[in-house]
């Protein structure tokens, strides 16, 4: 490996302060908004252990590693050849790929005093067998004193590609290695483009995990606590507009520097976006056609249940199998969330039968909206969207079904966690007869239907009575009937 491409690629080791000209840091200290991903701070770099960073293109994986190395390098008395950061987008083999980190190390041992080192390898997803150069290190004895940490936006290479690498990332620690950087939820929006507001929502934001918890399992029991009552009756217009906007941008930092700043989303920002994804699609033999007609069939029923052979009919796809690949493909790249029908009598997922897919952020939708129906305005597309009350209620529902996602991870954080067992929707047999979305817990079931109007009325509550409790998440309305809660969306999402 060429040693002026490592120092390219880590301008500190001349001098530390040099970490300030890095691209994503000139980029992140001059954003109008600037996103702090909790995750920064669990990392655990004085261990011996192996991360990976998944999550779909543009939502700043770089920029949280490279943070992460500048937090590191400012530090008195740094060694800054004891941190390595790599690009994998420029090599394409785990030859080269061992060959730039053990260039890295020969560079170290010459230069650097000796001690732990962390090594960061970017888009490591991009290199043909990459575990098996992890594998090797581990197995000579070079992953002792050091702490890895790998990215990369196709969550399913990583996956399996990690699961051949047993014993051999510190597994025994207790941390969680695998980790998922995913746009910022409505909450985490709001602490991020209005402080002030954040503050007087704080006592709902800070909020420690369990009250959250107990607070949902309240409301699914016809109970709301005073904290939200006072929420919804103090800040309902602001947490209102910021929800207009968050519909637009979603939690992906570029687009809402964009639209904070300058009051729209370039074209150009939405292409990235839909390049970037092309590419990774190609990279696993998916063919740009089908992808835009499947996404058309996605898009257009987002909210309905559907089968893979209607998609396979309507878009003139060989075979059902063919859109499963792709419908597996596009999830795996963070495109779209999967939707499973509960079955109630087994307490588990109905596998064969049709299937809810939502797409997964308000800006992911947008991009690929207008890139599948052929839009040249995208950022107008959006706002003409938005104006339709039922086009609005959808994207609601979408936004709903991510951070129930989060919600449910947050009751059971681990390494193997799968949404499509711990959140469902469930239909009753020969009925018009549904429930939106169903959240498992270790002891319960929590059922809740978006309805995303002015006025709810009884029978909206229809799917819910075949539960005898439930939560309602309303447009305004904020109130209880028995054992039913009816709570504005953009009061749930925060407690979410």
């Amino acid at each position: 490996m060429d040693d002026n491409l490592l120092f390219e690629q880590n301008p500190w080791w001349r001098s530390p302060v040099l970490i300030q000209n890095d691209q994503k840091i000139r980029e992140l200290d001059a954003a109008v908004v600037r996103w702090e991903p909790r995750m920064m701070k669990h990392f655990i770099l004085d261990q011996d252990l192996v991360y990976t960073l998944r999550g779909p293109r543009q939502v700043g994986k770089t920029t949280l590693i490279k943070e992460i190395i500048r937090s590191r390098i400012l530090k008195e008395d740094a060694d800054p050849f004891s941190i390595f950061y790599f690009s994998a987008d420029m090599i394409d083999s785990r030859d080269q790929l061992l060959d730039a980190i053990e260039s890295y190390e020969r560079l170290a041992d010459r230069f650097g005093r000796g001690g732990r080192r962390s090594i960061f390898i970017d888009e490591i997803t991009n290199v043909k067998g990459w575990e098996n150069a992890v594998k090797y290190l581990s197995d000579t004895g070079r992953c002792r004193n050091r702490t890895y940490i790998l990215t990369g936006s196709h969550s399913i290479d990583l996956k399996y590609s990690i699961e051949r690498l047993p014993g051999r990332r510190g597994e025994g620690s207790g941390a969680v290695l695998n980790k998922t950087l995913v746009p910022m939820k409505f909450s985490e929006y709001i602490g991020t483009v209005d402080k002030k507001l954040a503050k007087g929502l704080s006592g709902i934001l800070d909020m420690k995990r369990e009250k959250r918890i107990s607070m949902v399992q309240d409301l699914s029991r016809g109970h709301i606590e005073k904290t939200l009552e006072k929420v919804g009756l103090l800040y309902s217009d602001e947490l209102e507009k910021w929800l207009d906007t968050y519909l637009v941008t979603g939690g992906i930092p570029g687009p809402i520097n964009h639209m904070i700043s300058k009051g729209r989303i370039p074209d150009d920002v939405y292409g990235i976006y839909v390049r970037a994804l092309i590419g990774d699609l190609a990279r696993w033999g998916a063919q740009e056609r089908i992808a835009k007609q499947v996404l058309r069939s996605i898009i257009s029923k987002m909210t309905n249940k559907v089968s893979m052979n209607t998609i396979a009919k309507e878009n003139e796809i060989g075979s059902h199998n063919t859109v499963m690949k792709y419908l597996d493909d596009l999830e795996n790249s963070f495109v779209l969330n999967t939707f499973y029908q509960m079955d109630m009598a087994k307490g588990n997922v109905r596998g064969r039968s049709d299937k809810k897919y939502y797409l997964s952020d308000p800006f992911i939708y947008h991009a690929l909206r207008g890139w599948a129906f052929g839009k040249h305005d995208h950022f107008g597309s959006s706002m003409e969207l938005l104006a339709q009350s039922e086009s609005r209620s959808s994207l609601i529902e979408m936004v709903v079904s991510n951070h129930l996602i989060r919600f449910a991870y947050s009751l059971s954080p681990s390494d193997i966690f799968s949404h499509h067992e711990k959140v469902m929707f469930w239909r009753k047999k020969g009925y018009d007869n549904e429930v939106d979305f169903i959240v498992r817990t270790d002891d319960d079931i929590l059922p809740m239907e978006v309805k995303f109007r002015n006025v709810i009325q009884s029978s909206d509550l229809k799917g819910l009575y075949n539960f005898g409790r439930g939560i309602i998440i309303s447009k305004k309305e904020m109130r209880t009937e028995k054992e039913y809660s009816c709570i504005p969306a953009k009061v749930f999402l925060l407690l979410i």
